[in-house]
Order: structure tokens, then sequence, then C-alpha cells
């Protein structure tokens, strides 16, 4: 505890009048000063500062996948509510739940615990729950039977439900739904087991044809089993289809750093076979792709397409740019049984080299037959051809050049779509 005097001093008195009077006056004046400092002389004590409370921010979080991090900040204040400088050790109730390290927590497995932060003698906490949430779900066997109308089909289907981490889901009430007319399923309710997975057999309906079994884990969160009943119709040797880009990106999707004039390229892209790739997550962009992600132009990658023309791509797509939140419709792609795929992509801009896109999207089942309508949902790519971490970073070549990957969740994107393609059969009156 550290002292500290405070006096009275000094004491001021009005100067006497003769100035034969002022020597003497000096002294008592003098004499008279002292003693009041000694009378009126007090000691203050000024408490240094210490630490006494740690508030740990956010009070609490919830992790929907296994994997799935989220991070936390601890502020150490003193006594009077100021902050003290200092390090904190961040432990948790859990191991088994979830691990930290420097504040960044990491789910393990579902559960709660708590989150401590620590420094001396006190401490700050905070409440950490991990409970996984469908995300996926795919068919691991069963799907794509061929059998007999009205009859059971000899395998069951099996289906996965995953996190968005693509961790099994345990627990999960998964519903199978047939389409009218296309059968049903026994049971229509099961249970994912510790695998996620989760088993049932499909009656076919009485009609000839391709026929649809949905499994549903949540809202949105489905996949389609198909099976063919009999004989399956032929498909027609083409068909066209209408193509809109509903573009949603916008400052409420993605509030981070959100750029002023959001817009995108001129669609550029192409009908083509499973022989030919113009663009794959994980593989290294073409100059074409490098062009379109980084300025929007098309000149290089409608190169790209012309020279597989006529083996591997029958045509170049093209549709106009535009702003966003905005759509834009191609009226017309025309798509052949011997190409059946369409690859389609635009430049998000402003940004150093990231787009949106679909490669190599099919327009037929499995079974060979045209889709009526086929809807994708879009999520941003980094082209791995420019360093630039924000929409309006400087031009900073990637060296070596990085495979393309997703940004979806990684800033200044949020886990929100940017928009959708949708295919949708025009001439679907005709032969399927």
């Amino acid at each position: 505890m550290k002292q500290y005097r405070l006096s009275a001093c000094p004491v001021r008195k009005r100067l006497p009048g003769p100035a034969s009077n002022l020597v003497p006056w000096l002294l008592a004046t003098a004499l008279g000063a002292f003693a009041a400092c000694v009378d009126e002389e007090a000691l203050v004590e000024i408490e240094p500062s210490r630490p006494t409370a740690i508030t740990v921010t956010p009070s609490s979080a919830t992790l929907s996948s296994l994997g799935e991090t989220g991070t936390f900040r601890a502020q150490i204040t003193d006594q009077n509510g100021v902050s003290f400088p200092g390090t904190v050790t961040w432990s948790s109730s859990d191991m088994g739940v979830f691990t930290v390290a420097s504040g960044v927590v990491t789910a393990v497995a579902n559960g709660s615990g708590t989150l401590a932060a620590s420094y001396q003698s006190i401490s700050g906490t905070a409440s950490v729950t991990v409970r996984q949430a469908p995300a996926a779900v795919s068919v691991i066997s069963g799907g794509s039977q061929q059998g007999m109308a009205g009859r059971q089909l000899a395998e069951p289907v099996v289906v996965r439900v995953d996190d968005a981490g693509g961790s099994a889901v345990e627990g999960v009430t998964v519903t199978f739904s047939a389409a009218e007319g296309h059968g049903a399923a026994d049971p229509n309710m099961v249970v994912t087991d510790s695998e996620g997975l989760a088993a049932t057999s499909w009656t076919l309906g009485g009609e000839s044809g391709v026929q649809t079994l949905t499994a549903s884990a949540a809202d949105g969160v489905t996949a389609e089993i198909n099976a063919g009943a009999g004989e399956i119709e032929p498909a027609s040797d083409s068909a066209s289809y209408s193509v809109t880009f509903n573009a949603t990106w916008s400052a409420t999707t993605h509030p981070t750093e959100f750029p002023p004039g959001p817009h995108f390229s001129p669609l550029i892209g192409a009908v083509h076979n499973d022989s030919v790739s113009f663009w794959a997550v994980g593989a290294t962009a073409s100059p074409g792709i490098e062009q379109m992600a980084e300025t929007g132009g098309t000149g290089l990658l409608t190169r790209e397409i012309r020279a597989e023309i006529p083996n591997n791509a029958i045509s170049v797509v093209n549709g106009r740019g535009i702003g966003s939140p905005a759509s834009t419709t191609i009226s017309e792609v025309l798509v052949t049984l011997d190409h059946p795929r369409i690859t389609l992509v635009t430049m998000i801009a402003p940004s150093p080299d990231w787009f949106v896109g679909v490669a190599g999207q099919s327009l037929q089942n499995e079974f060979g037959q045209w889709l009526d309508e086929v809807a994708v949902v879009l999520y941003p790519y980094d082209s791995g051809t420019d360093d630039g971490p924000s929409y309006r970073s400087a031009n900073a070549d990637s060296s070596p050049r990085q495979p393309i990957r997703s940004l979806r969740g990684v800033s200044p994107f949020s886990d929100e779509p940017i928009g959708t393609y949708t295919f949708t059969r025009i001439d679907a009156g005709g032969s399927r």
C-alpha cells in the first residue's frame, strides 16, 4: 500500500501596512504556516491495481458439427473495472467433448462442458455445447435398382446422415417418402445408428418407369433415390433447357467487408461429355478459368471450349453479366445423349480471383432420362491464381499456383449461398 502526504500549505496572509512591521510579520507568518502544515497534514492511501475478474466472451456457444471451431476472448479487469494486462490459461472441463487452444475450441463429440480462462487465482467461464445437426443425406446403397412394378426391390435402400463437417450423425430420424404412385417404404421412419446409417425396404408402385423415394433428415436436408420399374422409356436424342442464374450475394447474406458495386461477369460455359473437364475443385485453373476469375474475361475460356468441339463439346454457352442481387436467364441450351453435361461459370466482382459455377453438371438421371429440372445451389470458389485475401486486394499472383478450392464459410464469405442455377426443361412434352 503506497502512502502520499497531503498538506494545506502554503498559507497566504495579507501584507501589513507599514514597512517597519514587515520583518516581524514575515517571521510570524512563517511560524504560523509551519504550524498549519503540521496540524493539517494527512496521509492518503492509494491501493495498487490488482486483477479481480475475468470475463469470457461469448458467454456460450453451440457447435453443430464435429471439427467445427469457435473463438473466445478473455478480458482481465482490476478492482476498479479497468483492463489489467495478463495472459490467461485456457482449459476444457471435458476434452472428450471439446478441446481448446489459445481461446479456440474444437468440437470432438456431442455433449456440453465449461470453458475456463484462468489467471493467478481468478477465472472466468463460458458454456460450450456440441450438438451435431444434419447437413447432408447421401445414398450409400440400394439406389438405381431395377425391379418389377408393384414388387419390393431386391436390396434395401441405405442412406447416411452427415453434419457440415462430413461426420456421421447418430440418433437422427430419417423419413422415407415415395412420390405419389411410386409405392411405399417400410419402415418409413428410421433412426440413424452410430455410423449415421438408416435403411428401409422399398416396394415400387404399379406403373412402369422411373420411380422416386425421398429420404429426409431435416428441413431441406434430403436425398432422392430412383429406381426403375419394369421397362423404362428410352430418352430422346436431345433436350432443350433454359438456365436461370439467381444471384443472392448481398450485404445481408455476406456482411463482412461487403464491397460497393457488387456484380457478376458475363456467364461462360460449355455443353460437353464426361471426357473433358474445364475446371474442378482440387485441380489447377486453366488460363481460361484464371482470366474469367480475375478479370471476368471470356476469350481464353471460349478458345479452350472451341478446341474440344466437335468431339468432347458441342457448343459454347454465353449469358449476360448482372449486378447482385438480381437474376438473368439464358433462353435455350441444347444438350444431347452424347453431350449431356454443362459447365457454367462467372466471376464474383470485385474480387482477386473468385467465382461461382458448376462443372460437368449432368441433366440426366441414372437411367439416362432427361430431368425436368435441376437446381444447383452456388457457393464461392477461389481459382488459386491470386493471393488477395479481400474483395479489393491488389493483384498478387500466386506462386506457385494453388488448387481451386471452396470459399464457403471462409472470410469474407459466410456459410450462405451466392445464388442458384436452375436448369428447366422447355421441351418436356416430347419423349423423355
